[in-house]
């Protein structure tokens, strides 16, 4: 029994701890963002009741848009029509560029993180979702010319694994500047195209 109050005693701190950090997170409970809406107009929130100005800077539009804030401190813009695509975006509070807390979808890059906004159009986009047979994405490691262990995304069409005498073509996607292996299949979709081209 005392063990079990000793051991209690040592976890609690570290959960109060957790929860402490946790609440000092910003919240989801001031509403969904970003929030596409059946016109296609777009609804992005974020929630700093300090905050004194906040912008939003997304990719659709030509220069950041000015925010409104509500009596509890959330602010709020919508913006659009926008046409179907995929943007980055991200929020200016008081002159520092931050990433949306409501969004799990983010920009994979060295230099910037920015959220990323998926406007869905019909199936008629190249990189939509469509009813087709599914290739498989997967992370391997390489040992790199500098010592370094490095990261590469591959991508092998569907029914791969089922033809293993099946011969197909390799084709290199390198990301430019400052992109990560992430980024031509988290923002150019790069298997979802795959996919559809080889349905076709």
């Amino acid at each position: 029994m005392n063990r079990r109050i000793s051991l209690m005693s040592s976890i609690l701190p570290a959960i109060i701890l957790l929860t402490t950090l946790a609440n000092g997170q910003p919240s989801g409970g001031f509403g969904r963002s970003p929030q596409i809406n059946p016109d296609k107009t777009v609804t992005f929130r974020f929630n700093a009741p300090n905050a004194q100005d906040v912008k939003l800077s997304v990719q659709s539009e030509k220069a950041p848009v000015q925010m409104v804030k509500n009596e509890r401190g959330s602010w709020s813009v919508t913006v659009g029509p926008v046409k179907p695509d995929i943007y980055p975006y991200n929020f200016i509070v008081d002159g520092v560029q931050v990433m949306d807390p409501g969004n799990m979808h983010y920009f994979p890059n060295e230099r910037f993180k920015g959220s990323l906004l998926d406007v869905r159009g019909d199936s008629s986009l190249i990189h939509s979702m469509r009813d087709v047979p599914h290739g498989t994405v997967t992370y391997e490691l390489y040992p790199s010319a500098e010592g370094t262990t490095g990261t590469v995304l591959v991508y092998t069409p569907p029914e791969y694994d089922k033809n293993p005498k099946q011969k197909y073509p390799v084709f290199y996607l390198v990301g430019r500047t400052t992109d990560t292996e992430e980024t031509w299949f988290k923002v150019g979709k790069a298997n979802l195209i795959l996919d559809n081209l080889i349905a076709e």
